[in-house]
Parts: C-alpha cells; structure tokens; sequence
C-alpha cells in the first residue's frame, strides 16, 4: 500500500499541515498523522475528496501504477475500516477473513482480524487463539503492539487477569514509546504539531486509566483498532483530575 507515502508527499507539495488537510476532508488532524504512518487507511468514501484537494486522480493517490493485487488488498482494508466505524465489528470481522483466505502472508490482516473478532464481543476464546498465535509468529512490532494491547483486555474480559497483568508487564516503558520518543528528533514547528496532536489523546487515556478504565471492552478494542478515542477529556479538565490524584 502506497497511500501512506503519496499523502505525505502530496501534502507537502501542497505546502499543507496535517490539520489544514483534517480540517478540509473532515476528520481530526490525528487520523491524517495516522494515514501518514501507515497505522490505518482512510475511510474509502473520503479518497474522492483527498483526490481532488491534491488534484490527482484516486488511482495516483492510492499507487495503482505501483499495485497489482494490492489494489484488491486496498479495496478490502478500506471495507472492513468503513464497517469499524460504522460499529459493524462482526461484518468487519467477516471481510478480513476473506482478505485472510487471499492474502495468508499479510501479517496487518492476521493482526485485525484477531481483534476485529474481539470487537464483535463474539467467540472471545477464538479471538484470544489468534492473538496468541500473531504475537507467537514473531510479526512486526507495529502490529504486535496492537495484538498485545487487544489481548491484555482480552484476558481480562476472560477472567484470566493474572495472564493479562504478566503481559501489560511485558510491554514496553512509556519513554519507549512512540508519543514521548519521536517529539525529540522532530524540527519545529512539526514538532510542535506533532505534541499538540498526541497530548490530549495522552492525557484521555491516563484519565481512563485514573477513573479504572470505565469504558466495555468492546469499545476498548475499538479505540486500539481504530487509534481513537471516542470522548476525548478537555485538556484542561484532564491535567486538573491528574493533579489531584496525584495530590
């Protein structure tokens, strides 16, 4: 899949910030930054628009010259995405099985359809297989994270809370992470961007974290799935409940 790289390139030919391109398509300047690190795809009802901002055609700005199959693999990817929002999590689950049975080494696919699955809140023990089985293949960190993210709530959702606390365990420092590493080798004013765009998503999830993560586990999968959160806390609010815990 070649959206990822065109956008970003387009986007700079066009001398646009990731909020300028959110702001015209409709969606929330983090969903462009995630189209642009390959997390997600865009919904497939928006590559019109995105098409005709950077004036290209949607054959340009997905890699048609550049994709055979992957064209197909795209068109799947894009359905299953539009189902996730839509909160069709069994529908989702139905076409990445599909895209599974044509594209077995897609190690992305092995890894959505696992907690895609999980979301539909059926057959948890099928979902808890797969995920085992994606973080046992060795696939890609990308992807495993997500797995493993899905799969401690899995356990959890399971009864099986020693299990899903000895794999939080596991998982990387927050100074490993992405939100605090990548802002220290970032130029301004990307930089800047960048902690504008991630912050308040940090500060909604130790909230949740604060408050016993009140959320159901399906809309728990959902917001890892689909790298969002539904009711994002006013950043101000949100500093204000931190400091108080910790006072």
């Amino acid at each position: 899949m070649f959206i990822a790289q065109n956008l970003k390139r387009l986007r700079a030919e066009k001398g646009l910030t990731q909020e300028e391109v959110a702001e015209r398509v409709g969606v929330s300047g983090q969903a462009v930054s995630k189209w642009e690190r390959e997390e997600c795809y865009p919904d497939i009802t928006l590559l019109p628009g995105l098409a005709n901002l950077f004036g290209v055609t949607v054959d340009e700005l997905i890699g048609m010259k550049e994709l055979s199959d992957g064209g197909r693999l795209w068109g799947l990817r894009a359905r299953a995405n539009t189902l996730q929002v839509e909160g069709k999590y069994r529908e989702a689950a139905v076409v990445f099985e599909q895209a599974v049975k044509t594209f077995p080494a897609d190690t992305g696919l092995q890894a959505s359809r696992a907690v895609t699955l999980a979301m539909a809140g059926e057959d948890t023990g099928h979902a808890v297989e797969l995920c085992e089985r994606v973080l046992a293949e060795g696939h890609s960190d990308k992807y495993r994270g997500t797995v493993a993210a899905a799969l401690c709530y899995l356990y959890h959702s399971a009864g099986m809370t020693e299990k899903a606390a000895r794999l939080a365990r596991s998982r990387p420092h927050a100074r490993e992470s992405r939100e605090l590493l990548l802002p220290h080798f970032l130029e301004q004013p990307e930089r800047d961007a960048y902690l504008r765009e991630t912050l308040p998503g940090i500060l909604t999830a130790l909230c949740e974290v604060i408050d016993g993560c009140p959320k159901t586990i399906e809309e728990q999968l959902r917001n890892i799935e689909l790298g969002v959160y539904d009711d994002m806390i006013n950043p101000t609010d949100a500093a204000q409940k931190i400091a108080d815990f910790l006072l």
